[in-house]
């Protein structure tokens, strides 16, 4: 007896292939059967005229706030969405130590375009380190899947304070303290470890985000933690400084997945080809056998 059967939908696999029209069987939570399905199952829903698709996994949000004051990440789901990844660019709100709330947000809000006042009386602070806000997640139980990226900008800022956006080079005290924090996020459930180097990522008072003014030495430092703790993604806002050449490298060295984003945004008609050649740089990595995704 299957638990659930869709009858009839118009079904896209998300691999590209056209679409076509079949019946879709799931047991225990898993898809058994895409075709004719002629077996009985405790629910049907006739799905003619309907058009079927796996979830849409959104890998690029920044539901971090909002997501302590709404357990629906409205309005990703009602588009499709069933995973969202959060914290991405290393931008987010945990850990975070009390002193420092107001100071995180101001920055949120200026690199996310969010609004200084709905984050200050909106989010539900039930946390300061990056575990107790998992936890915080887990007790909220997202209507989607949730995943979090452990952030550079955030855990710089919790170490360094007011200075993390305004000073290059962290002591060797506070680059370790750094180090401690990702792995702490990584034993806690963080999925990886997010940075940006983009110029265009400025936090409160026209002042950069923490991140954008780190030195490599720091990032390779960071995601150092990956590789020892053999799991995680990285995930990176690039800009200028963080090159294909580099990014690889660290992929290299760590032996983690290294992820570029917002390639598409390169677009220019100064150079047009920008983009496309990051497409083809990454291909080239991944045949050198190192994990270099766009």
């Amino acid at each position: 007896m299957l638990d659930l059967l869709i009858k009839g939908a118009q079904v896209y696999d998300g691999l590209g292939h056209a679409p076509v029209c079949a019946d879709v069987a799931v047991k225990d939570g898993v898809v058994t059967e895409i075709g004719t399905v002629t077996d009985s199952a405790l629910s049907t829903v006739n799905a003619d005229g309907l058009s079927l698709m796996p979830g849409i996994v959104d890998l690029h949000t920044h539901f971090d706030a909002q997501i302590t004051w709404d357990a629906s990440l409205s309005p990703s789901p009602v588009l499709g969405v069933t995973t969202a990844m959060l914290g991405n660019c290393g931008f987010g709100i945990a850990p975070c130590p009390a002193p420092l709330r107001e100071t995180m947000l101001k920055n949120l809000s200026v690199v996310e375009a969010m609004d200084l006042q709905a984050l200050l009386s909106g989010v539900n602070w039930e946390f300061e380190s990056f575990a107790q806000y998992m936890d915080q997640l887990r007790r909220i139980g997202p209507h989607i899947n949730t995943a979090v990226f452990a952030g550079h900008s955030v855990i710089r800022t919790a170490i360094m304070g007011e200075e993390a956006s305004q000073r290059e080079h962290p002591s060797d005290a506070q680059l370790q303290a750094m180090r401690e924090q990702v792995r702490q996020a990584m034993a806690a459930g963080a999925i990886g470890f997010a940075s940006s180097f983009s110029p265009n990522h400025s936090g409160f008072g026209g002042r950069p985000m923490p991140s954008t003014i780190a030195p490599e030495e720091e990032l390779r430092a960071l995601t150092g933690v990956l590789g020892e703790v053999g799991r995680g993604v990285f995930m990176m806002a690039t800009g200028s400084r963080a090159t294909p050449v580099m990014m690889e490298s660290i992929a290299a060295d760590t032996g983690r997945p290294a992820y570029i984003s917002t390639v598409l945004s390169m677009y220019n008609e100064a150079k047009p080809e920008l983009g496309i050649s990051y497409y083809e740089r990454a291909a080239q990595a991944l045949a050198r056998g190192h994990e270099l995704y766009v």
